[in-house]
């Protein structure tokens, strides 16, 4: 099993939020953790409810998208955080 899907899943039953943050490459996205309760995860998966996309290109433009549910392989994900622990910039 992938390191970053359980340590997600480990630091989520200790912070006071349920909304993750999380870097895909160059896009930043964010989202109601689902809980795996009843084994309804998928192993290696993270799945995000009321998700928003960010992307920022290289004219520096960014771009937002929202999905109702987001599914992301775990391996691809390069660092994370929760709501409340971010400081420097508003997540939604």
């Amino acid at each position: 099993m992938c390191k970053t899907y359980d340590a997600i899943y480990k630091i989520a039953k200790t912070v006071e939020s349920d909304v993750l943050v999380l870097w895909v490459g160059h896009k930043r996205i964010s989202g109601t953790l689902i809980d795996c309760k009843e084994e309804k995860c998928m192993d290696e998966v993270i799945t995000l409810q009321d998700a928003t996309v960010e992307c920022h290109h290289s004219d520096g433009m960014k771009h937002k998208h929202s999905f109702r549910w987001l599914n992301i392989p775990s391996h691809q994900i390069k660092a994370f955080t929760f709501k409340c622990c971010v400081l420097d910039f508003d997540v939604e």
